[in-house]
């Protein structure tokens, strides 16, 4: 179901605004009309100041395609110039909920700016954690290949030592089958003072 829009009118509006304040009623000028088709009014409305003095406040209209849009647009910045010289309000419902709506979008566009940011950071820090995690996969399988190179080596130190039929040599290449300790060449651990 389409909202039902009631349209103001400024030109009533004046007229009450006039009446309250007991001023003149306002006046419309001969309407002008531009190179491009466009025509524009002005609306009158007299202050009086003090006894003798009036002062006469003109607003001229927007461009506007026909005579009786002029004269509302006129009315309406009339009674903007009123509303400035009185300090009166129009209740405007609409205008309410417009201004609690730009409100609200006014701290949810801060709100999603602060949330981008942590995105960005969130993301940047991301890519940093992914790329120290990528090198120490590397660094991790370089050292589960060294230590397997390392435990193969241990394997094969420890099959040499284990041989059963390992002889020691001594210094001429003769083989020594005896149990007993080697004897020191000459000259070693014998000391000089």
């Amino acid at each position: 179901m389409a909202p039902v829009v009631f349209p103001i009118c400024f030109r009533e509006l004046l007229r009450d605004v006039c009446q309250k304040y007991s001023l003149s009623m306002p006046m419309y000028g001969v309407p002008v009309e531009n190179e491009k088709g466009a025509i524009r009014v002005y609306g009158e409305v007299e202050l009086v100041r003090g006894d003798t003095v009036t002062e006469a406040v003109r607003c001229w209209s927007a461009p506007c395609a026909n005579v009786d849009e002029s004269e509302e647009d006129a009315a309406r910045r009339c009674v903007g110039k009123l509303h400035d010289e009185f300090s009166f309000d129009v209740r405007d419902f609409n205008l309410e909920d417009k201004k609690c709506f730009e409100d609200l979008y006014g701290r949810l566009s801060i709100e999603n700016e602060i949330v981008k940011k942590k995105y960005k950071r969130v993301k940047k820090d991301y890519r940093l954690l992914w790329g120290y995690y990528n090198d120490l996969l590397t660094e991790k399988k370089w050292y589960v290949t060294e230590r397997i190179g390392l435990k193969k080596m241990i394997v094969a130190c420890g099959d040499l030592l284990d041989r059963p039929n390992a002889v020691a040599l001594d210094q001429n290449g003769n083989a020594d089958d005896s149990e007993e300790d080697p004897v020191a060449p000459p000259g070693y651990g014998t000391f000089r003072s």
